[in-house]
């Protein structure tokens, strides 16, 4: 995306001359960029994220031409200029961007969230985004929260991971070969191609194994994408032979890449096989038009070459770093595909970028750094000054804006200790939490005033502290134990996935007045099943093990209720523990919540006494397939929940002045499960025999 930002025009060297402008390039940009932008507005064309795999082609074509045409004329290869050049090109317009992103952040989604944007911003600015989001990636958690709003610099990383390596490659290699004379100047192309293809070929063979086996990282990866930026570097190094071909024969070709670039928006899939092989089509496409088209008139590719192309294609990095904050950050404010949405989402979107290309990122592109003066010290020149006074402005302005947000906010609500089982209905004024839908207490609306618990910029870190054991993706189990330490304890394992480790806010606080010593036995997706169906799970075998040979009194299970596995799966592994008089006890999982639901906690227009929550119909809709299998089960009970969470065929996203959920996924917060804590207990109780009491 580096590479797309227009060629200077500011005494540049040879390479970098108007003579070398290519119009189609730029219609290239504008249709790369809208749909980028229309995939994460919209969620349409539904392959329309392949404009950055066109961003890498066309920045490999533009860089390796640049370089190769200075070594043919000098022999050599600037770096000075060939970083200056990069750095005044991405660095103005990028930095301002992450620094208004960070601020925004802060002032609409929560501390939580601007916490999670310090980390991004530092590994944008360091060229690692790529990386970093590779590793956050494959966290279950994140990916239950809203994506950063600087998540789309992971390929701005992986570009200028390639300028780093590929100049100092290439001058090697040729170097190299003048002196051991195995080959001229005029060979430097050759050269250059050869090396290329051999590198392309190795990364285009690694993305397939790395697309098969670990597609998260694979669409991160460097490595992976290198080949990307080397088809485009091939294409330039072919550029005067492929510029001999018959020119009817060129258009042709230039228009049929153009189709299947078009074409590839609608029918690359990201479920499978993305990047490998499915970035083969838009990449080659692009491949062909950057190929064919050198040297067409504009007439003949005007689909690119119109002025609304050229326009977008010279503002298409300002709209790449602009779009992504606002589509994210505009959510805290309005809902998803409003009116509200679409105006303000496109008008924010354009007349940002448009802004900033003018005003920051083309006068810094062409300016000088600094203003000689005659026996006087250097001073930045005026494009930096303003650049200055833009940063100082948007933090004044962002200053501003978090009293204001902070002046609409809920204040904080101040929970007291966990109630006791036995206590649930001690004081029937009480109407915290889950008590307020106790019909007991005398709780005249579910929610009232503006305080809550937790705050909604605080939701992502109220797990109170259930995930310190949790295993993740492919660990090993490491169980923890909780509750009791007398010797006459009651054991108890609590088995399952993540929504299994979100009970423990609720059952800890009883422990020790129910004598009970818990073991928990929690990691991604680890649902009870045998081990051989859950590989992602390595740790299964040996809570099954675990809860043969160690003879627990009780087993408690749960899971969340999205998973494909059938009933006879789950009895499979629940009939042998049941066998061995281990009562089994499956906590029915706690209703789904809608993505709706969450962004409208999330909204800095939420109110306690709002409207956010999902419809029963919804929160209900995927069964609960654990809890119809212990049905099955002779002595297994299960415990229902759903009138901890719901009323009059609603589930609200806020109970008694609770926030109930901490993300998409439905994991409960632990605010939530602490006022919970007496109710969920008593009804497990109550399906146990006496001398488990």
């Amino acid at each position: 995306m580096a590479a797309v930002v227009q060629q200077s025009r500011s005494q540049p060297p040879p390479d970098d001359r108007r003579g070398h402008y290519r119009a189609d390039i730029q219609g290239l940009r504008a249709i790369a960029v809208l749909a980028v932008v229309a995939n994460h507005m919209a969620g349409w064309p539904a392959g329309s994220f392949v404009g950055v795999d066109v961003f890498f082609v066309i920045s490999g074509y533009l860089i390796t031409g640049i370089l190769v045409r200075e070594f043919e004329t000098r022999q050599t290869i600037s770096f000075r200029v060939f970083y200056t050049r990069r750095i005044k090109r991405i660095l103005p317009a990028g930095l301002f961007v992450i620094g208004a992103t960070v601020c925004a952040t802060r002032v609409l989604a929560g501390i939580d969230r601007y916490h999670f944007a310090a980390k991004d911003a530092i590994a944008a600015v360091l060229f690692v985004a790529n990386w970093h989001f590779a590793r956050t990636g494959v966290n279950y958690f994140n990916r239950s929260l809203p994506p950063s709003p600087l998540q789309h610099y992971w390929s701005l990383s992986v570009e200028e991971q390639f300028y780093f390596v590929w100049p100092w490659l290439m001058l090697g290699l040729l170097l190299i070969g003048l002196r051991l004379r195995f080959w001229r100047h005029e060979h430097a192309r050759l050269v250059a191609g050869v090396a290329i293809a051999v590198l392309s070929g190795i990364s285009l063979a690694w993305a397939f194994v790395e697309t098969a086996s670990n597609p998260t990282a694979a669409y991160f990866s460097t490595f992976v994408r290198a080949w990307e930026l080397g088809l485009g570097a091939l294409i330039a190094l072919a550029a005067a032979p492929l510029a001999r071909c018959d020119r009817r024969l060129r258009r042709v070709v230039a228009w049929v890449g153009l189709v299947g670039v078009l074409c590839s928006l609608f029918t690359v899939s990201s479920s499978s096989g993305f990047p490998a092989p499915w970035a083969l089509l838009p990449t080659l496409s692009t491949a062909a038009v950057l190929g064919a088209g050198a040297g067409l008139s504009g007439r003949s590719l005007l689909a690119l070459s119109n002025p609304v192309s050229q326009y977008l294609g010279k503002i298409s990095y300002s709209l790449y770093l602009w779009h992504f904050p606002v589509v994210v950050l505009i959510l805290t404010v309005v809902p998803r595909y409003s009116v509200a949405y679409w105006v303000a989402g496109l008008a924010l979107i354009f007349g940002l970028s448009a802004a900033s290309f003018h005003l920051l990122e083309d006068p810094a592109r062409r300016g000088t750094w600094f203003r000689q003066r005659p026996g006087r010290l250097p001073i930045p020149a005026t494009g930096w000054l303003r650049y200055a006074a833009a940063c100082a402005i948007t933090a004044v302005l962002a200053g501003a804006a978090l009293l204001a947000v902070r002046a609409i906010s809920p204040t904080r609500l101040v929970l007291p200790a966990a109630v006791l089982i036995g206590h649930t209905q001690d004081d029937p004024s009480n109407c915290i939490g889950a008590a307020a839908l106790d019909p007991r207490h005398r709780c005249a609306r579910l929610n009232s005033g503006d305080r809550v618990a937790p705050l909604p910029g605080e939701l992502p870190d109220d797990t109170g502290g259930a995930y310190a054991c949790f295993a993740y993706l492919s660990q090993p189990i490491h169980p923890c134990g909780y509750g009791s330490l007398r010797p006459n304890a009651i054991r108890v394992a609590l088995v399952g996935d993540s929504h299994a480790a979100a009970l423990l806010a609720a059952l800890e606080p009883q422990l020790d007045a129910l004598n009970w010593r818990v073991t928990a036995f929690t990691g991604q997706t680890c649902q009870w099943l045998p081990a051989y169906l859950s590989p992602a799970c390595p740790g299964l075998r040996v809570i099954q093990r675990s809860l043969l040979r160690d003879r627990y009194a009780i087993v408690i299970a749960t899971e969340i209720r999205v998973y494909t596995s059938s009933i006879a799966e789950h009895l499979e592994a629940m009939r042998p523990v049941a066998a061995t008089g281990t009562r089994i006890v499956v906590v029915e999982d706690d209703p789904s919540v809608s993505p709706a639901s969450t962004a409208c906690v999330t909204r800095i227009t939420y109110s306690a006494t709002g409207n956010c929550g999902t419809r029963a119909t919804i929160a209900y809709q995927a069964p609960d397939l654990l809890a119809q299998a212990a049905e099955r089960i002779p002595g297994a009970r299960v415990v229902q929940t759903r009138r901890f969470y719901c009323r009059h065929g609603f589930c609200p996203a806020t109970i008694g002045n609770v926030l109930v959920y901490r993300d998409t996924a439905a994991h409960v917060t632990a605010s939530y499960a602490r006022t919970l804590s007496p109710y969920l207990v008593e009804a497990i109780e109550h399906v146990l025999p006496t001398a488990l009491h």
